[in-house]
Parts: C-alpha cells; structure tokens; sequence
C-alpha cells in the first residue's frame, strides 16, 4: 500500500513467491473523487461510506462439453431369430414331454400297479416286431418276427416261441372270466399234461389297457419222445365291449432264476402290453 498524491491510499501490486499478480480495478470516491483502498467501506479523506464493488463474473467456461456417446442397441432384425429359436426350443420339449407321457400311459394303462406277485416287466420292446388283426374281433397283436406262426384263423393265432408256445384266443364274451380261465386249464388233454397245479396268481393282470385275471401253473408235458418235461404256463382272461381274449403261454420251468418260473416271461408280458382291443 502507498499514499495518493490527495492523501488517500491507493493499492500497488502484490508480490507472491510464483510471480506478480494483475493489480485490482482502481475505485474513486463519489464524493471527493480520492482512489479509494480495493475494498474499502469509507472513503479515507471525506469519510463517504462506499458501496462494495461487485463480483466479476466468472469466466465461461470454454472447453467443449463432451459428446454423447450412443450405445450400441440389439435391433429388431436380431431379436427375431433369437425369439423364433427360444420358441422352437420350448415346442421341440413340449412335444417331448408329450410323447414320453403317451408312452408311460400306454405301457401301464389303466389297471393298477401291481407290488406283489407280478410278472415280469419288460424292459425293451421285441426287435422286428410284427401284427395279427383278428378278423372276428378286431383286436391287434404285436409279436415278434423271430417267432414261428403255428396256426392263424379270424379268432386267434398261435405261436412257436424260442423256448416254448403262445397262443391267443377271442370269442364273445359272457361267461364270468375266472369260469373262462378254469375252462381253459382244464381243456387241455390230460394224456400230454400231467400233474398241473397252480403256483400263484398273477396280481395286475391285464390284456391292453384292459384289466384281467391270470394265474401260473405248474405241470408235466409229456412230448413225442413219451419224455416228461417240466414247464410253467401262464393263462391270462380279459374282457370289454363285449369280446373275451384268452391268452395262454407256455416255456420250460426255471423257478430259480426267471419270475414265476417262467424264462420268457417279458416277451410274453410285452405281447399282453402292446395288445390293442378293436
């Protein structure tokens, strides 16, 4: 600070340690006209009470503002094929699904599920399977092309199996079908079946989707050679709308190491799966 020529003080330059800085707007009392101190609320000669200087506005500022950047958006070009892929997906397991409830509920049908005394389950279907249609009832049997037709009329088909016999029958129905199956037992000839007595009974029977009674039994077959052999047979009866199918399977006996005794016991089983009624 330095005293004016009229006796007022007037600032000079401030020194700092980086160099000079631009001196304040010099300011005049409006009274006296003496340069008053930057900041000064009096003039310093005439005692005027001055109005403070306003602010300088800052200086814009100039750098450019940044542009925006555009995030690259999925059109619709590309969201198409996504949704049609995502939705073919979704059919192909529906349609999956589907066929695997259709192929539960046609392997089990409508009877129960049997705990004790079964027969045996297939697991696999019989390769290079083959179809009879009953000419008299209309109703379908699948079985396998290894196997040898014996017999065949419009009611029935008999076959010659790897180890045995099975033959299937249909008539009208109207007898009770535990009659039915007594009848059948006990029309087989008694000179080439010997000692037959049942084993046990075949809980969950069925024929189709169609729930039956069947039994094991157990007897001596006497053969050409006048040798007895030993054998287990199955006899399953079942009826609807009116027709009555017999079913009647015959195989060596092998009670330590086949269900019931009997060692084609799921080809036989299969037979009576795939069976379908007219």
């Amino acid at each position: 600070m330095r005293r004016s020529a009229g006796g007022g003080a007037e600032a000079g330059p401030a020194a700092t340690g980086r160099g000079r800085l631009m001196a304040a707007q010099p300011r005049f009392c409006g009274r006296c006209g003496s340069r008053l101190v930057p900041g000064a609320g009096f003039c310093g000669r005439c005692g005027a009470a001055q109005v403070p200087q306003a602010m300088a506005a800052p200086a814009p500022y100039t750098y450019p503002m940044a542009q925006r950047t555009a995030y690259p958006t999925v059109g619709r070009s590309k969201l198409a094929p996504i949704a049609i892929a995502g939705g073919l997906l979704v059919i192909l397991a529906i349609a999956m699904l589907g066929v695997s409830a259709l192929a539960v509920s046609r392997a089990v049908g409508n009877h129960p599920a049997c705990k004790a005394g079964c027969g045996p389950k297939i697991l696999t279907p019989l390769p290079e399977s083959s179809t009879y249609r009953s000419a008299a009832f209309k109703y379908e049997v699948d079985y396998s092309a290894q196997w040898t037709v014996r017999n065949q009329d419009a009611d029935g088909i008999s076959f010659g199996t790897k180890l045995g016999t099975l033959q299937v029958t249909g008539m009208k129905a109207g007898q009770p079908l535990d009659s039915v199956m007594r009848s059948t037992v006990s029309a087989l000839p008694s000179s080439e079946w010997q000692d037959v007595s049942q084993v046990s009974g075949l809980k969950g029977a069925h024929i189709g989707s169609q729930d039956g009674i069947g039994a094991v039994y157990a007897a001596n077959l006497i053969g050409a050679n006048s040798q007895a052999a030993k054998v287990r047979f199955a006899v399953i009866v079942a009826s609807r709308q009116g027709v009555t199918v017999v079913i009647l399977a015959v195989g060596p006996a092998d009670p330590k190491n086949s269900p019931h005794g009997m060692p084609e016991g799921q080809e036989f089983d299969y037979l009576c799966q795939e069976f379908r009624w007219g």
